[in-house]
């Protein structure tokens, strides 16, 4: 059983090792009951295209991480397990320094739509965010978004709480400027999936795959590989204290899975 899945983006891109370390740790669960699998990376593909190759079965790819809209969910097979419990809905900006003291007076969400946001071309979120009437600057490329926000296109890059810290370390001692916003957090429910094609073997993938998900939810390995991964950044961040901001999610469609708490990372719970 073959996962093929996008590769990096470039040598700065370290977004995805968690997830695909959830994937593979699902798939050695399995492997008394399903026999052997590989995962390997496939070429870097945007997400239209991840998508387009999914949906058209070309066997380019066959998983793959990201956002729900209504369209996917109409022609892709999703597991219905947010992957990284939507730590990643949870939003910290990476700021020109020079401007803390801008945010810093952030009271409200119009407050907060005075700012130019920076996002990635194509990407889910630049929806949900211009649905919620703010304004969207997109870049064209991932390192990019970085550049935009430097040289003041935008006034901040929006990144998950599970990206930002990889982000802002590696690209530090070539933009010293940049910094971590201190106090806010800008959250939408955007769960991330793991997708497959709807085809007998997508669907096939997609069993095993949830079923090594569901098996690791119950020996608790799931959350120790998260807290390997991202209980750190979650501490660093002091996401338990930031002011949140809330969204609506206008793409959300009814079979998301918002009852299982169990599922929902929640920085005011979580130890």
């Amino acid at each position: 059983m073959r996962y093929l899945y996008n590769a990096p983006e470039s040598s700065l891109d370290k977004r995805y090792l968690y997830h695909w370390a959830i994937l593979q740790t699902a798939l050695e669960k399995t492997a008394p009951k399903y026999g052997p699998s590989v995962m390997q990376p496939a070429e870097f593909m945007t997400e239209k295209r991840q998508t387009a190759e999914l949906r058209d079965a070309t066997g380019k790819l066959t998983v793959m991480y990201l956002g729900t809209t209504p369209e996917m969910e109409q022609t892709l097979v999703p597991i219905r397990i947010p992957v990284d419990k939507n730590l990643g809905g949870y939003c910290v900006f990476l700021i020109r320094t020079e401007n803390q003291k801008r945010f810093d007076a952030v009271k409200s969400l119009d407050d907060l739509r005075k700012f130019k946001i920076g996002l990635g071309q194509g990407w889910i979120d630049v929806d949900i965010l211009r649905a919620n009437r703010f304004e969207v600057v997109t870049a064209s490329c991932y390192d990019c978004l970085f550049e935009m926000m430097e040289n003041k296109r935008s006034d901040l890059a929006l990144r998950a709480a599970v990206e930002v810290i990889d982000e802002y370390e590696a690209r530090k001692a070539a933009m010293p400027d940049i910094s971590i916003e201190s106090n806010l957090i800008l959250y939408y429910p955007m769960p991330m999936y793991f997708w497959f094609s709807k085809t007998d073997e997508g669907r096939r993938l997609a069993a095993r795959a949830e079923e090594g998900m569901r098996m690791m939810i119950a020996d608790g390995t799931y959350d120790r590989i998260f807290a390997q991964y991202q209980g750190a950044k979650i501490q660093r961040l002091k996401l338990k204290d930031r002011k949140i901001f809330r969204l609506d999610n206008p793409l959300l469609g009814p079979e998301t899975p918002l009852q299982d708490k169990q599922l929902w990372f929640d920085p005011a719970t979580y130890q």
